[in-house]
């Protein structure tokens, strides 16, 4: 699909990793707004549970910014896997928010629609409650991590050889995860947004998105996908990511 094939960018990278490489799709017809989407720790746009994220919205007549988000050993940004940290990945999407607002015509006028998942709907989150009115329409959340200790947490009762396994993927996450909740902010989040976690994911369970939505002023779905784990794929997946999309579009656009 020729639509399908991004312009490659790299914009300087606000921290140590040192760049930061962004890929922007642009739909058929002239775009009717503007989406940024982030993928998680270990994540890249490329994936198969982010692709149809970047289908969904170009589907919708939204141009999309998807950077190659630090520390991914999946990814093509900079920066060691071990050495990730949520602070450096919500700094690194709000430095492609900025240059995107500010370059990029998203044709409506309207704020930039987030899409994250996991760390990065963390991160979308984040910024969406510290942005100012105006500058974001609506999130789409998949699976996203509520907090690190809630990560960790679900790392805990994965049992012993899983905790391990991250301390020797990410030997400071013990201690810099835990500064990080969504769950105490959420109040601030202003605008709409759409939950969505897989029935079998352990690592962002249901209920912790049910703790999440019960914080947030403006919930316009909450999808529980059947069978599905952290990383969602397949024909069913793609249906309900694209309704929620929808509901999250219109209800910004009523606002």
């Amino acid at each position: 699909m020729g639509e399908m094939a991004p312009v490659r960018t790299t914009l300087p990278a606000p921290t140590a990793a040192g760049r930061l490489p962004v890929d922007v799709y642009t739909p058929r017809e002239a775009p009717r707004g503007l989406a940024l989407i982030a993928h998680g720790r270990s994540g890249s746009p490329d994936q198969p549970h982010m692709q149809p994220v970047v289908r969904a919205c170009l589907g919708r007549g939204l141009k999309v910014v998807a950077p190659h988000l630090p520390n991914s050993p999946a990814g093509e940004g900079a920066g060691r896997p071990d050495r990730f940290t949520m602070a450096g990945q919500i700094e690194a999407l709000g430095h492609v928010s900025d240059w995107a607002r500010a370059s990029l015509s998203a044709g409506s006028g309207c704020g930039m629609l987030l899409v994250g998942h996991s760390m990065g709907a963390h991160a979308a989150l984040r910024l969406a409650a510290e942005a100012a009115p105006g500058e974001i329409a609506g999130v789409l959340a998949i699976s996203p991590v509520v907090s690190g200790a809630a990560l960790i947490a679900a790392r805990a009762r994965m049992g012993a050889e899983a905790l391990e396994a991250l301390r020797d993927e990410v030997p400071g996450a013990f201690a810099e995860w835990r500064g990080h909740d969504l769950i105490a902010p959420a109040h601030r989040i202003a605008v709409p947004v759409a939950l969505m976690t897989g029935a079998e994911d352990g690592l962002t369970p249901p209920c912790d998105m049910q703790t999440l939505a019960a914080r947030l002023p403006l919930v316009v779905s909450l999808e529980i996908l059947p069978g599905q784990h952290h990383c969602p794929t397949g024909a069913d997946y793609a249906r309900r990511l694209g309704a929620a999309l929808e509901r999250v579009i219109a209800a910004g656009r009523r606002r």
